[in-house]
C-alpha cells in the first residue's frame, strides 16, 4: 500500500500547480533551541502538563528577538493549550486561559505575515476544539489558512495545516480527501529533510487517517504506528490505533 501511494505522490506531484517549489520553514529555528525539544517531548511523548508547565516558564526568556521569542511563546502556549483538551479530566479553563496568552503575543508579530496568519489560524483551531459551538473560530481558522496557504505556498506548515483543514473539514465545508492526500505526498515527496520531528508526526499521522477514509487499513496501520514511534502522548492517534487493528 505504501508503494501505490508513493506512486500516487509522483502521479498527483506532476499535476500540482506547486510542483516545483522550493520548501522552507520559517519555524526551523525551534529546532534548534533544546529546551523547546524538550519542551515538545514532554507535551508529546509524555503528555506530562506538570512539567510542561515548568519548562514554559523558562522558555519565556531565550535572549531571542521580540518576533522569534513571540513565536516561540505562541507555540508553547498552543501546545500546552491542546494537551489541556487531551488530558483526563480535560482542564477547558487553562486551555482557554494559555490561548489568551498566545493571542496577546499575536500583536508583536507583523499582520499577514506568515507567522502572523499560521499561528492565529492555529489559536483558533483549538478554541474551535475546546469549544465545538464556536462556528465563528473555526471558520476563522480556515480562512487564515488557505491565506497564508495562498501567499506563503513555500511553507511547509502553510501546506501541513491546509491539508488538515481539507482532511478534517466535512465536503460541505470545502473538506477534500483526495486534495488533502496530494499535499501530504507532495511533503512526504520532498518536505522530510526539513520537517521537525513533531511536524513529521502530524504528516504520518494524517496521512494514516487518509488512508483509513480509503479503507486501506494496513497502509493506516504502518503510518500511525510511525507516528506513535516518534511521539507516544496522543489519544486520538491511540483510538485510530484502535479502530484499524479492529479491521485487520
Amino acid at each position: 500500500m505504501k508503494r501505490r501511494l508513493l506512486s500516487l505522490a509522483m502521479s498527483l506531484c506532476l499535476l500540482s500547480p506547486l510542483a516545483g517549489t522550493a520548501l522552507v520553514d520559517d519555524f526551523s529555528f525551534l529546532k534548534e533551541i533544546q529546551a523547546f525539544v524538550q519542551y515538545v517531548h514532554v507535551v508529546r511523548d509524555a503528555g506530562d502538563y506538570q512539567r510542561a508547565e515548568e519548562l514554559r516558564l523558562a522558555l519565556q526568556t531565550t535572549g531571542l528577538d521580540k518576533e522569534q521569542q513571540a513565536v516561540l511563546d505562541i507555540r508553547t502556549a498552543t501546545l500546552l493549550s491542546r494537551l489541556y483538551t487531551e488530558v483526563q479530566p480535560k482542564v477547558p479553563s487553562r486551555s482557554l486561559a494559555l490561548l489568551e496568552e498566545a493571542e496577546q503575543e499575536l500583536k508583536v508579530l507583523r499582520k499577514n505575515s506568515f507567522f502572523s496568519l499560521i499561528l492565529e489560524a492555529e489559536i483558533d483551531s483549538i478554541h474551535y476544539l475546546v469549544n465545538p459551538r464556536s462556528l465563528g473560530k473555526g471558520i476563522s481558522s480556515n480562512a487564515k489558512i488557505n491565506k497564508a496557504y495562498k501567499q506563503y505556498p513555500e511553507q511547509v506548515y502553510a501546506r501541513l495545516m491546509k491539508a488538515s483543514s481539507l482532511l478534517y473539514a466535512p465536503s460541505i465545508a470545502g473538506g477534500d480527501v483526495d486534495k488533502a492526500l496530494q499535499i501530504y505526498l507532495e511533503l512526504l515527496r520532498e518536505g522530510l529533510p526539513i520537517l521537525s520531528r513533531w511536524d513529521t508526526a502530524s504528516l504520518y499521522s494524517n496521512i494514516g487517517v487518509v488512508s483509513m477514509k480509503r479503507n486501506e487499513w494496513s497502509t493506516a496501520k504502518g503510518y500511525l504506528d510511525a507516528a506513535k514511534a516518534l511521539y507516544r502522548f496522543d489519544p486520538t492517534l491511540d483510538e485510530y490505533l484502535k479502530e484499524v487493528q479492529d479491521k485487520l
